[in-house]
């Protein structure tokens, strides 16, 4: 089963956090809306310890190549068994495509609310 990632690009997540953040862990952009909801995932984490909720601060409107880089390099940093992203909220642009394929994520599909990155 892959190691997966959410990531949430998405401004105002907060009314799907909590599901989302049950079953896998997320990095969430960081928006007052998603903050709030952020910190009530963090205080479940006592009840339920799966539970992982990372805040970010958001990228730039259109991320360029470097953005997404530097940004995998933090994610990857911490979640280094990562093998699977699910990006939300975010096209997969050429510059998305080249920064997942760098990272090694070279399995890419475009998805309903974003797109998934694997690595074979």
């Amino acid at each position: 089963m892959p190691r997966a990632i959410a990531i949430v690009l998405e401004r105002d997540y907060a009314a799907r956090l909590e599901k989302l953040a049950f079953h896998t862990p997320v990095w969430i952009v960081d928006t007052p809306q998603n903050h709030a909801a952020a910190e009530e995932a963090w205080l479940r984490m006592t009840e339920w310890p799966q539970i992982s909720v990372t805040v970010f601060r958001p990228l730039p409107a259109e991320p360029a190549r470097a953005d997404w880089a530097a940004f995998l390099e933090q994610l990857l940093l911490h979640h280094p068994s990562a093998d699977a992203l699910h990006v939300i909220g975010s096209a997969l642009t050429l510059p998305a495509r080249a920064a997942m394929t760098h990272s090694g994520f070279t399995e890419l599909e475009e998805s309903p609310d974003g797109f998934r990155a694997r690595r074979p």
